[in-house]
């Protein structure tokens, strides 16, 4: 099958619209048209429908797409692969965005330092996405919040991250923050679950965000408080921060995971050896509740 069917298909999807989707493909509209009515008799059944001038994938669409995009980056990581000079291969190095702040960034330097032949693409996706990664083998490791429960595949304790709740306002107590101008940054469904039961009355975010970086440009520029990892906002305290100073430190493992039967484990365990020797975030955290 023709790779670019698939492609035209997930572009279709993103865009909702035929012309907008033949410009970014750099095609005429009728070849979309022409691309898709060849994947639709291929798979044999409708991938879009129509309501209201406003395009809709059918429920045959939506299972494709899953598997469109799994063979898009498995022909891009094959093509890469032929590429390289013999005995060179891809290692996919992949997290959610905001481990990348927090770990990810620096390990990438370092690996590329200590192994310059080793080829590595570097990805950022939610963290369902990167266990259906790891299980396709189209990611070879991923930095998560929560281990991977699936006996498939393995999960090293890397090191704990410590958030703290800071605010623009010196004068806020706990309750207060965490309901005026707060910024929810998605650090995980154990994280979600201590806040809701730390702050029950909190009032919904004006923000909510799974990029930490971006938390903290809002919350500098507009006011507000946030959960934000202490390495991170110690440059602002007492200055355009303040730590919240009754509320509870909540610590957040960093795990390490990877497919048993990656045949790149030589490359994984290379880069496991430079994330444990970094230091990552076990931060000296002002004295506090730590849950």
């Amino acid at each position: 099958m023709d790779i670019e069917l698939l492609r035209t298909f997930l572009e279709v999807k993103n865009t909702r619209h035929f012309g907008k989707a033949a410009e970014n493909l750099y095609l005429t509209q009728a070849a979309v048209s022409a691309r898709l009515k060849q994947l639709e008799t291929i798979v044999g059944a409708k991938l879009f429908t129509r309501l209201r001038n406003n395009l809709q994938l059918t429920a045959t669409g939506e299972r494709l797409v899953n598997h469109a995009e799994t063979i898009l980056i498995a022909w891009e990581r094959a093509k890469q692969d032929v590429a390289l000079k013999q005995k060179q291969h891809v290692i996919t190095l992949a997290g959610t965005s905001g481990l990348w702040d927090l770990v990810l960034q620096d390990t990438l330097h370092k690996v590329h330092r200590e192994h310059p032949n080793l080829t590595i693409r570097a990805e950022s996706n939610t963290s369902e996405a990167l266990i259906r990664g790891l299980m396709e083998r189209t990611v070879d490791l991923a930095l998560l919040y929560e281990p991977a429960k699936i006996s498939d595949l393995k999960s090293i304790d890397i090191a704990p991250a410590e958030l703290i709740l800071v605010s623009s306002n010196p004068a806020h107590i706990a309750s207060e923050a965490a309901s005026s101008n707060y910024v929810a940054v998605d650090w995980g469904i154990s994280f979600k679950m201590n806040f809701a039961k730390l702050y029950p009355d909190a009032q919904p975010p004006v923000l909510h965000t799974s990029l930490s970086r971006l938390a903290l440009d809002f919350i500098l520029d507009f006011g507000g408080s946030a959960y934000l990892p202490y390495r991170m906002v110690e440059p602002y305290l007492e200055k355009q921060l303040h730590q919240v100073m009754n509320a509870p430190v909540i610590s957040r493992q960093i795990y390490a995971c990877y497919h048993k039967e990656n045949i790149h484990f030589k490359d994984i365990e290379s880069i496991l050896s430079v994330i444990q020797s970094l230091e990552v975030p076990v931060e000296e955290v002002p004295e506090e509740i730590k849950i």
